[in-house]
């Protein structure tokens, strides 16, 4: 019942959320394309090869920036899921479509989108995964098909989040993804979809079980690295 009158509030939240630029204030938007395109990119990146398969996870700004913390806060704990779409666009225009749009139009058909998948209580709890928002969108401008049934999160985890240490990080996923109906990822490119990145321990544990699946490639594309 307690999280059913949560699922409800969140709803009432996007309706009653005012619909202006977080960046700017200009109404009737909730995020312009000037202040999108002026978001930082991040200080650095994960790997050092110039082709995006080279990388390990490509980011499209910097989670130091006010505006696209508080952006992807409202996403993610606030039910705003309408902020999904602007977010995704960002990750389209300064990853998809510069860095990768060459290696997909050359075998679309190989490959899949990917969601960080979120455990059953947490969606329970949340009522959305935002990273599958963000998929979807994605999955529509790219015009590659996004999966959120391969890849699962079977067991509650700490918070990443409230761990500063990257070996506790580590420790604390070891075996947290299952891959299941794992003929959609054998020989298959794919492009896992997250909201935020600080050690890249997440993303390459859900590397780690998609490769072992058959995966011939895995990277991790992310709105912001922190």
């Amino acid at each position: 019942m307690a999280e059913k009158l949560i699922h409800i509030f969140k709803g009432f939240m996007e309706l009653l959320f005012p619909k202006k630029c977080l960046g700017c204030g200009v109404k009737n938007v909730i995020f312009c394309d000037k202040c999108l395109n002026s978001l930082p990119f991040p200080e650095d990146e994960f790997g050092d090869a110039k082709s995006a398969f080279g990388r390990q996870i490509l980011a499209a700004t910097s989670y130091k920036n006010e505006v696209i913390k508080k952006a992807i806060r409202l996403l993610k704990y606030h039910g705003i899921k309408i902020l999904a779409e602007p977010l995704a666009e960002l990750i389209y225009r300064r990853l998809c479509e510069i860095r990768l749009r060459s290696e997909i139009e050359r075998s679309r058909i190989s490959f899949i989108l990917i969601p960080i998948p979120l455990s059953r209580k947490r969606l329970r709890q949340r009522g959305y995964n935002q990273s599958e928002l963000l998929a979807e969108f994605l999955s529509d401008k790219m015009s590659i098909k996004m999966s959120a049934d391969v890849l699962y999160k079977i067991r509650e985890t700490i918070s990443q989040v409230e761990i500063k240490d990257r070996e506790k990080r580590l420790k604390n996923l070891q075996g947290v993804f299952e891959v299941k109906n794992p003929e959609l990822v054998r020989n298959k490119s794919v492009i896992l979809v997250d909201d935020i990145t600080t050690t890249g321990a997440t993303l390459n544990e859900a590397k780690r079980v998609l490769t072992q699946a058959g995966a011939k490639k895995v990277i991790g594309l992310v709105v912001a690295k922190g």
